[in-house]
């Protein structure tokens, strides 16, 4: 069986990144049966360098959809929207997928019709020119990605970059896409309600994408509080909801686990008031649900300045 994948690109002010995402994509063997750009709301030279890419793109259908600034997820879903094509990949606008992604998933997918095909990835800082495995990510996937995706998710035992997924279209239809109404963490969301469906999933051991991931991303980030409200409007959605009242066991830990991280986020930006204020909101739930090293960094925290 024959199967054809589209690309969709969210893009915001991205001219800095498109080149080399524009490379990756004339670099396929087997080039995307739909790429479609979304741009949203850009005020940068995006539109611009779309439309020339267009213009001298190699085959296939390649389209530019303009709309108002709506978010990430806005973006997605009108891309979806527009795609014809039986799977879709997420790209975001400062990734890459390596040359052989379209070709080999392809040849997977046209013998195993599976919901979701997912792979381990690579990252790199500022432009794609030296490439680093995510190991630990790919052991916890190979270990937890048979078990139930939704526990495994919540608990941070399988890790599905956007980028790294190709997903049959139908279900994304099904599920609605993305949430527009959540401005972070819109891809969690996302993969709680796709698990909970009971999908057919499959992982495939080499990575064949990349993201940026900047060292100094978190010094930059500005939403710390806004990420945190989203997350836990994600998970008091998620448990109060009686379809998915077989997980309500696991809502101490995800209480304590959101705390934890966002305590975490705060430590990386030398918050250490916040820092503490997560903590110890969390610890309600159980301090067995701390790792050590958060532990001993809030000991460490009454030293910072």
């Amino acid at each position: 069986m024959n199967v054809s994948i589209a690309v969709i690109i969210p893009v915001y002010n991205s001219e800095i990144y498109l080149d080399y995402v524009f490379d990756s994509l004339n670099k396929q063997t087997e080039y995307p049966d739909e790429i479609i750009f979304v741009n949203d709301g850009s005020t940068d030279k995006s539109e611009e360098m779309i439309l020339e890419f267009i213009e001298k793109a190699k085959s296939g259908k390649n389209i530019l959809i303009n709309q108002p600034n709506g978010g990430t997820a806005s973006a997605c879903n009108k891309g979806v929207e527009k795609a014809v094509s039986d799977y879709i990949i997420i790209l975001g606008s400062d990734d890459i997928l390596l040359p052989e992604r379209i070709k080999i998933d392809k040849k997977i997918l046209s013998l195993d019709n599976v919901d979701l095909l997912f792979r381990p990835s690579f990252t790199f800082e500022e432009f794609p020119d030296k490439l680093n495995f995510l190991k630990k990510n790919h052991n916890l996937n190979k270990k937890y990605y048979l078990k139930d995706g939704v526990e495994m998710t919540i608990k941070r035992r399988i890790h599905i970059p956007t980028n790294c997924a190709t997903l049959k279209r139908a279900k994304w239809n099904e599920i609605g896409g993305y949430n527009e109404k959540i401005r972070f963490s819109e891809d969690f969301d996302f993969w709680l309600r796709f698990f909970a469906t009971k999908p057919k999933i499959k992982y495939e051991e080499m990575p064949l994408s990349a993201f940026r991931f900047a060292r100094n991303y978190q010094s930059k980030s500005k939403n710390v509080e806004l990420k945190f409200q989203s997350r836990l409007q994600i998970l008091s959605d998620f448990f109060g909801n009686e379809a998915n009242a077989e997980y309500k066991h696991l809502f101490n830990f995800v209480f304590a686990q959101l705390h934890e991280a966002m305590a975490n986020d705060s430590w990386a930006i030398s918050n250490y008031n916040n820092f503490r204020m997560y903590y110890l909101k969390g610890i309600s739930k159980g301090w067995k649900n701390y790792s050590i090293k958060t532990h001993f960094r809030f000991i460490r925290s009454f030293f910072k300045r």
